[in-house]
């Protein structure tokens, strides 16, 4: 007995000596395996971070949510003080979950995982400036790096930085980094020197990167636009429309060509890419623009005067009610019949036609508008139908409640009789009437 007793007394002190001098480390594991990272003790506020996954090369923090029963288990192995340091951790937390951030900063300002998850609060939110405010004080709270690394951070800072249009401020931290040969960090500080104005650095950065992404391109593209170098320009649009076919490359490849015949390819073949009645309208705009100048140039080599046919003209007369389709198809066919007739007719012939063709789209005008104006003429009949047949239920309801009342009232008279001549003891049974 005298032997068990020792060998269970060992047991325990070497229990109790494991948990006295346990490792120095924690792993704390995101659930990418490539997101480990291991934390000492000496990190400030050890205590709480145990219970979160820290993501490595990101300024996040995550609270480790268990269920009851992994939960129970998970406290039973903890110290007294953990459990203390848990059960803080998790009522701050519930907090947090709930969005409660007013109380959270008021009553727990100095929780570092709070902060951290305020911090992404205010990204998600695009609140840059207040995240600006907040990541001074994560960095206050840590500034030996400890539980954040500096580049993490720096990354972030960078970031920020840009968002609140301190480019200066942003390109002093990327400069830490221009030796690295991080084609990213040129791109940054081509955005930066951007944003103070500096274009021919932005240029130079953009130069540096050798597989330029979309977004270095749309720069090198507004760059080159705002400084009226439509060759450059025209050269990126098509960069741009190679790495991204839509109506916004094409509109950029348009504006940016040297000769209307270019302009007016592509302009077609935007419109060919859009659903957008917006764009559809803007680039018709564009497309009935190059199309007259076209037919006005041919017409001025002609030695006799022949009035040409505007498109313009019928245009501003047609009602709203006309759909992009359909206008986009009526402009088409008046210009392919204009060119048409100005390659088969001259002269006489060439004004009779055109006459015909105005005529044509004079009584196309005149029929939209009848048609419009049917429409509302119907819109306003039907609109008066409802009005009258509203007013009928309306009426109809207040026949009903007035005879719903006289039906209350006769019922209420009738019971006053009835109530009268048995209560009243002036009507009561008289033995010497």
């Amino acid at each position: 007995m005298k032997k068990f007793s020792v060998l269970l007394l060992i047991s325990i002190l070497g229990i109790f000596t494991a948990v006295q001098n346990p490792s120095d480390a924690i792993v704390i594991t995101a659930n990418n395996a490539q997101n480990t990272k291991t934390y000492t003790k000496s990190m400030p506020y050890y205590n709480y971070l145990k219970f979160y996954t820290i993501e490595k090369g990101r300024v996040q923090i995550h609270f480790n949510k268990m269920n009851d029963e992994v939960e129970k288990n998970f406290v039973r192995n903890l110290t007294k003080e953990e459990k203390q340091d848990y059960k803080y951790t998790k009522k701050v937390q519930q907090l947090i979950d709930k969005g409660a951030w007013g109380e959270v900063l008021y009553k727990y300002p100095n929780f570092y995982p709070a902060l951290v998850q305020y911090y992404n609060n205010c990204i998600e939110k695009e609140l840059y400036e207040e995240a600006l405010r907040t990541m001074d004080k994560i960095r206050m709270a840590d500034r030996n790096y400890q539980i954040f690394s500096k580049n993490t951070i720096n990354d972030d800072l960078g970031r920020l930085y840009m968002k609140n249009n301190q480019y200066q401020k942003a390109l002093d931290v990327y400069k830490l980094y221009e030796n690295t040969g991080d084609e990213k960090i040129y791109s940054s500080m081509a955005k930066c020197y951007y944003g103070i104005g500096d274009y021919q650095n932005a240029i130079n950065y953009i130069g540096r990167i050798r597989n330029k992404r979309y977004e270095d391109n749309e720069l090198l593209y507004t760059i080159y636009s705002e400084k009226n170098d439509l060759p450059n320009a025209h050269r990126i649009a098509i960069a741009l429309n190679n790495q991204k076919y839509n109506f916004e490359n094409l509109m950029r490849i348009q504006k940016t060509s040297q000769n209307d015949t270019d302009r007016l390819k592509y302009a077609y073949q935007a419109r060919n890419t859009t659903m957008n009645e917006g764009d559809i309208a803007i680039v018709n705009e564009i497309i009935a623009d190059l199309e007259q100048k076209k037919i006005d140039k041919q017409l001025s080599k002609l030695k006799i005067f022949v009035k040409a046919p505007k498109w313009e003209y019928f245009r501003n007369q047609l009602p709203e009610n006309i759909t992009a389709a359909e206008l986009c198809q009526k402009q088409d066919e008046f210009f392919r019949t204009a060119n048409q007739y100005l390659i088969k007719y001259d002269g006489q012939q060439l004004t009779n036609a055109f006459y015909s063709l105005n005529q044509d789209y004079m009584n196309y005008v005149l029929a939209k508008k009848e048609q419009y104006y049917r429409e509302k003429q119907q819109e306003a009949e039907q609109i008066m139908l409802e009005m009258q047949a509203q007013q009928q239920y309306i009426n109809e309801q207040l026949i009903q409640q007035q005879r719903m009342q006289n039906y209350v009232r006769m019922q209420r008279i009738q019971n006053l009789g009835n109530q009268s001549y048995y209560m009243n003891p002036a009507v009561m049974y008289d033995p010497f009437w």
